[in-house]
């Protein structure tokens, strides 16, 4: 009841909403009709090494835009999450209410944001483009979404609303869109940039994309501790935040 109440509250708001429905077609319909339809010479994993495969550049810009939409929009929504909370849950733990409830509210609405942002995005990007592995394609781009929802709630606790927003704007694009991009060289990657969040589900995604046998088990593995870990650092500062005035 309670996580139900906490998504009215949210969608209450027209921006969310316009967010949610409006952004994920504009943006990934646009990416397909924009790219040039040339081939390129994409590196996945297979096994223990990787292979080289070629690839039509319209179908590889497809399947990145999901990732980067849904991570740049649930680490937003994320943010506003937390923010609208900082105030009104610390009212509440003042009245008496727990502060693991109510962190397992917000983090549910962020986890439910995220797998409607991704629906939406992935049944957009089907219109144009199926991955050979649907079901882990899903499953990939839920982690990213879930990974940078996490950290837009983390921003949420300390950042202010301006603030919070530049960074998770350039964030996502700079990890997911740049850094990570299989349009750009895969080869001697920096032990850095193996450390960001959108390295592993990036990895998975091109094997389940352009694969049709999964080799990216270890990768999956790593995302998921990745985000149980941000949801955890999540929840530490926003018991902080709330316990202030306890």
């Amino acid at each position: 009841m309670a996580v139900v109440m906490g998504m009215k509250q949210y969608l209450r708001n027209p921006l969310s909403l316009i967010l949610m429905v409006a952004l994920p077609p504009t943006f990934i319909t646009l990416s397909f009709i924009v790219t040039p339809d040339q081939p390129l010479v994409l590196s996945i994993p297979e096994g223990a090494g990787r292979i080289a495969t070629s690839v039509g550049t319209v179908n590889l810009h497809g399947a990145i835009m999901v990732p980067i939409t849904v991570a740049f929009l649930s680490g937003i929504l994320g943010l506003f999450v937390m923010l609208g909370a900082r105030e009104g849950d610390r009212r509440l733990v003042v009245a008496g209410y727990s502060p693991t409830l109510l962190l397992t509210v917000r983090l549910v609405i962020v986890a439910v944001i995220s797998l409607v942002i991704t629906a939406i995005a992935v049944g957009v990007t089907l219109v144009s483009f199926r991955p050979d592995q649907l079901g882990l394609f899903f499953l990939a781009n839920l982690i990213s979404a879930l990974q940078y929802g996490f950290l837009g709630a983390i921003v949420g606790t300390f950042l202010s609303a301006m603030s919070g927003t530049y960074l998770i704007f350039f964030a996502p694009m700079i990890d997911v869109g740049v850094l990570q991009s299989p349009m750009f060289s895969r080869e001697n990657i920096g032990l850095w940039v193996k450390f960001l969040p959108g390295y592993a589900p990036m990895e998975m995604l091109m094997d389940v994309s352009f694969s049709t046998s999964f080799n990216t088990g270890s990768f999956l593995l790593i995302s998921l501790v990745y985000a149980l870990a941000i949801a955890v650092a999540a929840g530490i500062l926003f018991d902080r935040v709330v316990a202030i005035r306890r």
